[in-house]
């Protein structure tokens, strides 16, 4: 028996409805991180396609996790997120163009340090934290002077004491799908 192509994604749409916002996040990062480092593989074997493909799948990421902050709240750690966000939107599609691998090697240092971070203090998983695949900084203003210099942007400064309240994760925001795609 046939099924429903239409079916199946609604089917499989609805895993994602039903998963903790938080997981989502997670998985959002690394999914994120994956196709960056395939967008690097792709730059680095002259593959124009893979580059590509994966750039897009990672900037597409950037905006699901930029969209899915809640804009009520005005907290210094959304702004900088959101901040960050912005500068990688910015950024990254120059890539595509340039080939600059220092600027898809800066977004995965980023996300990297933010999937950590999440798991850490919010999903509560003290055993996924690693060293960061670059060098990162852990003086928050050298982070911010770092992301200005590097990114082009100039986020708000981060709050000292991060709350677990949500993290200004709107369950509204209506993560997309499509971008856990391979």
């Amino acid at each position: 028996m046939m099924t429903n192509p239409g079916y199946n994604t609604y089917r499989d749409s609805q895993v994602y409805d039903e998963m903790d916002p938080k997981k989502l996040i997670q998985m959002l990062y690394a999914g994120c991180l994956k196709f960056l480092r395939l967008t690097k593989e792709g730059i680095e074997e002259k593959n124009i396609a893979k580059r590509g493909e994966n750039l897009g799948k990672a900037i597409a990421i950037v905006s699901e996790l930029n969209s899915s902050l809640d804009k009520n709240i005005k907290d210094d750690s959304i702004e900088f997120l959101r901040g960050l966000y912005a500068a990688m939107l910015t950024e990254l599609p120059k890539v595509s163009l340039d080939n600059n691998i220092k600027t898809v090697d800066l977004a995965i240092s980023y996300i990297s340090r933010l999937k950590e971070i999440w798991e850490t203090n919010v999903m509560g998983n003290r055993s996924t934290v690693s060293k960061p695949p670059i060098k990162m900084v852990d003086n928050k203003n050298q982070l911010m002077k770092n992301t200005h210099n590097n990114l082009g942007h100039k986020p708000k400064p981060v709050s000292k004491n991060i709350k677990d309240n949500g993290y200004g994760i709107s369950p509204k925001a209506g993560l997309n799908r499509r971008s856990f795609s391979a």
